[in-house]
């Protein structure tokens, strides 16, 4: 009896054995497999071995598209970074859900303008991996990074501006200067990611000054637009004053040549009746006060007989 329990419990061994030595093959195989890893078209992968980076090159550092090998899980590490893709962060710092003033910090809060206004500002941050080795470092970190960078430099600016520069006129300008800014710190970082883009989506007011910043709001649209008014009115009136000054500068002028025109005729006649006169005077005097009277006959449409001064004498003048 003693002899065929041990047979059987050796029987059971031997099974567990046989299927014991295929489990710890099949084990090694697929931990030997986790080391083949795909790098896809858009990104490179790095690889720390037990936490330190592989390579002492940046060629050797960085692994391009493709199939590649590495050593097993409990080994190598392997992270693959996106080089290609724009990722997005949402800053909400200085935001609250219910755009209202959320007096607790750790869920929401507003920035103070410079002119002592209160804003609400929600920004979309853009970026891209530009260095994938110092990227894979901070990887685990380079989101509260950049929020925090972002939300840093928001106050500076906006504490510098008029609400109504940063509600309005300049909205682009303060999206312009808050992404060189967060650019040159995370420089100084060096967490390896360059800012495409800062777009600040919302810029509002808080609920409770909602009503006086609209009524300001409409006050300014309503300005701008008598402005506006006022200049069309002013870019239609001039050219037409600029036309007629020009017509009657041109016709002044043209009645100037006609009057000096008519007067150095004038001038040129009474110089040759002059000349005449010196050389006859007695037949000019007659001819020129016959030629007058003559006019004035005509113009008034009466013939009159005067007498020449000798009796019995007449002299007919049309």
């Amino acid at each position: 009896m003693k002899n065929k329990s041990i047979e059987i419990f050796e029987t059971i061994m031997h099974s567990v054995m046989k299927y014991f030595k295929w489990v710890v093959v099949g084990s090694v195989a697929l931990i030997v497999l986790t080391g083949v890893y795909k790098v896809d078209s858009n990104e490179v992968a790095v690889v720390l071995r037990f936490g330190k980076l592989v390579g002492t090159t940046t060629e050797e550092q960085i692994k391009d598209p493709g199939l590649h090998l590495a050593f097993p899980y409990i080994i190598d590490e392997v992270i693959k970074v996106p080089v290609e893709t724009v990722q997005e962060i949402t800053v909400e710092t200085h935001y609250s859900a219910d755009t209202a003033i959320n007096r607790n910090i750790k869920t929401g809060g507003y920035v103070i303008t410079g002119d002592s206004n209160l804003v609400l500002i929600r920004s979309v941050v853009k970026y891209k991996v530009s260095d994938p080795v110092r990227y894979a470092l901070y990887i685990n970190e380079i989101n509260e990074m950049v929020t925090g960078v972002v939300s840093g430099e928001t106050v500076p600016l906006v504490t510098s501006m008029p609400v109504d520069s940063v509600l309005t006129t300049e909205k682009t300008k303060l999206s312009g200067d808050l992404k060189k800014n967060v650019q040159e710190v995370l420089n100084e970082l060096d967490c390896g990611i360059t800012i495409t883009n800062i777009e600040l989506t919302n810029v509002i007011p808080p609920n409770e000054t909602k009503d006086a910043f609209d009524a300001v709001n409409t006050a300014s649209v309503k300005k701008q637009t008598l402005i506006q008014e006022a200049n069309d009115y002013t870019e239609s009136k001039i050219p037409k004053a600029q036309a007629d000054s020009d017509s009657l500068v041109s016709e002044a002028k043209k009645n100037q040549s006609e009057k000096i025109a008519k007067a150095n005729d004038e001038v040129a006649e009474f110089n040759g009746l002059y000349e005449q006169y010196k050389a006859n005077p007695e037949v000019v005097k007659n001819g020129v006060f016959r030629s007058r009277v003559s006019k004035v006959l005509k113009d008034a449409g009466a013939t009159i007989i005067v007498p020449d001064g000798e009796e019995g004498a007449k002299v007919i003048l049309p």
